[in-house]
């Protein structure tokens, strides 16, 4: 039996008014912009005079609300004179129930009972693409018009009974519309629901493409996270430079297919992005993941604590617009944690510090706080380190595999092979990330600033600007490693992880306009034949 078959079209009860809320709010979140406040609408017109109880419908799938239509009178005004139509919305699906027909059969059901009903026809803004399929027209050219918005495609009529075709004047929806907009009250009445982030993106209106998050990348095989679906998709072909590609944690459009794999159409613009070089792949960049608040550094308290590795890091985050949280696996095996929890802080201002235990559970309520609803966490670290079990311990729940470390050399075993974004329930999102011995600097100069912020601004201070922190007099540097406010270790370090990244970013330049002169050659020889 069709899926369509099982749908059952009937009258709202009072029971459904939570779950009919809910279902209007997942179908406009972020649709339009940053979250929505259709749902709002639906709880407000309910107790509006304009509201037509006896033709909006809901619509029932094993025993859950997965769609709503809900009609109230408007009106058509030319001068004096005043005349009464109906119009709908909001028309709202279940985003994990598209293209089932669901929006189509309340339409159609609802139609019939409007005419039935006497009605002289509907007027109202939809989706231009989408509604003449079921018999709408555009407004325009009908002498009709939205009392705001004038005649666009998206203003369209539907006429219901004799009569509707000779009216002429400015469109009017109900008043109760025009209450739906104050965004504390909006924000206020929204608590009320299972937490979404509100995204704010150029991308929006969206129609016919939908919004979701790439969670997982193998190779050339993409899964978008759509709500709870895991949806496998390709690439449109327009995306050629590597920084264009989809990264894990990105945001993008979509056009979806129920039967295959759905079509990639855009990257959304990111607030972030963490990259190193490839070290497999001399001066070429590698991008691991995108729009992440917070970078768990996990190093574990035993050989692979690395400061200079830490540092690293540390400048990959801020340079990637994340804050960096440096968390010091398996504390019960070390003597004093806190002397390294001393010591990682003074990488940067901007660094955090925590010594846990996830066998113990020790230091783990000090993470709360990053467990912030909306938040992205991406974890990095060496195999071992105790990613895996970390993300058990911060879930209470086994989502991650984990393994031990090797005993005859304290490295451990690889248990996540790919990036891999996980959403919790309380709208915290994990990016977990295969283990890294090597972090190398490229294209990473203002996170090398930043993280070493002290030494910048030191330099700031010497006499000559062009200060090689050598031989010459005023030498700010030279002054703060003899008084002991700055150490030389950390300065060689600073020098060290600077000159890396110069070299490794003049390389990767050098790479990418060589690439793209062959790609040039090669389209304008393909061209020619």
């Amino acid at each position: 039996m069709n899926i369509i078959d099982n749908i059952i079209i009937r009258k709202e009860t009072k029971d459904d008014y939570y779950a009919t809320e809910l279902c209007t709010l997942r179908a406009f979140w972020n649709i339009n912009g940053p979250g929505c406040n259709e749902h709002l609408m639906v709880h407000k017109l309910r107790d509006s005079e304009d509201y037509l109880p006896d033709l909006s419908r809901v619509a029932e799938l094993d025993g859950r609300i997965v769609g709503v239509v809900m009609y109230h009178k408007a009106r058509i005004v030319d001068g004096d004179k005043e005349t009464e139509i109906i119009t709908f919305g909001p028309l709202a699906v279940e985003p994990t129930c598209i293209n089932m027909g669901i929006g189509s059969k309340l339409m159609k059901e609802t139609l019939k009972l409007a005419k039935e009903a006497g009605y002289l026809g509907i007027a109202f803004c939809g989706e231009p693409d989408y509604y003449p399929r079921l018999g709408f027209r555009r407004g325009k050219g009908t002498g009709l018009e939205h009392a705001v918005l004038g005649t666009p495609d998206a203003f369209m009529v539907y006429p219901l009974n004799d009569g509707f075709e000779k009216l002429r004047g400015k469109f009017y929806e109900a008043k109760v519309f025009e209450e739906c907009d104050d965004e504390k009250e909006i924000e206020e009445f929204t608590k009320n629901f299972p937490y979404y982030k509100p995204l704010k993106l150029s991308c929006q209106w969206l129609h016919a493409e939908k919004l979701g998050r790439i969670c997982e990348i193998q190779k050339n095989r993409y899964i978008i996270r759509f709500w709870e679906m895991e949806i496998p998709a390709k690439l449109k072909g327009k995306f050629y430079e590597s920084e264009d590609l989809p990264l894990v944690g990105d945001y993008v459009t979509f056009t979806y297919n129920p039967e295959g794999d759905s079509t990639i159409l855009s990257v959304c613009e990111r607030s972030g992005l963490l990259q190193r070089p490839d070290q497999s792949k001399t001066g070429v960049m590698q991008y691991m993941a995108a729009n992440v608040d917070y970078l768990f550094i996990v190093t574990s308290l035993n050989e692979d604590y690395s400061y200079n590795r830490i540092a690293r890091y540390v400048s990959i985050a801020i340079q990637g617009k994340a804050t960096p949280v440096v968390i010091l696996t398996k504390s019960d095996l070390c003597t004093n944690p806190g002397r390294y929890v001393c010591e990682v802080e003074q990488i940067s201002d901007k660094v955090r510090a925590h010594a846990i235990s996830a066998l113990y559970d020790i230091g783990l309520d000090e993470l709360k706080e990053y467990m912030i609803p909306g938040a992205t966490i991406c974890l990095m670290g060496s195999s071992g380190a105790g990613k895996s079990t970390l993300i058990n311990s911060m879930t209470g729940e086994e989502i991650m595999k984990t393994s031990g470390i090797r005993e005859d050399d304290d490295k451990g075993r690889h248990t996540t092979t790919y990036r891999k974004l996980i959403e919790l329930s309380g709208g915290v999102t994990i990016i977990d990330t295969p283990g890294m011995r090597e972090v190398g600097m490229a294209n990473v100069q203002r996170g090398i600033d930043e993280t070493f912020s002290d030494i910048v601004e030191l330099e700031s201070r010497c006499k000559f600007s062009n200060c090689r922190h050598d031989t010459e007099p005023g030498c700010a540097i030279k002054a703060a490693i003899e008084s002991g406010e700055l150490s030389l270790e950390r300065y060689e370090l600073y020098k060290n992880l600077g000159r890396e990244n110069t070299k490794n970013y003049a390389m990767k330049k050098e790479i990418s306009k060589w690439a793209k002169a062959y790609k040039k050659h090669n389209k304008r020889n393909t061209e020619m034949y």
